[in-house]
């Protein structure tokens, strides 16, 4: 199963300059080893300041149907 790991990095020289990058990562990585895989994430020169993993969905959540009527 797949995650998106969306990262807020800024520049270690300037850090008010920052910007979101999404990646698509392994979810058991992303939610068990999350710093590990942000380290893995964050180029040389940048700062993770906020991470966050989302799970990717494979449909397993189908809108409801519509109500029948009886009668």
């Amino acid at each position: 199963m797949q995650a998106t790991l969306t990262l807020v990095l800024c520049l270690v020289s300037a850090p008010d300059q920052c910007e979101v990058r999404q990646k698509r990562v392994d979810a058991q990585a992303c939610f068990y080893g999350g710093a590990n895989v942000v380290a893995a994430e964050t180029p040389a020169g940048f700062r993770a300041v906020h991470a966050r993993c989302d799970p990717d969905h494979r449909g397993n959540l189908a809108p409801a149907s519509p109500a029948r009527r009886t009668g």
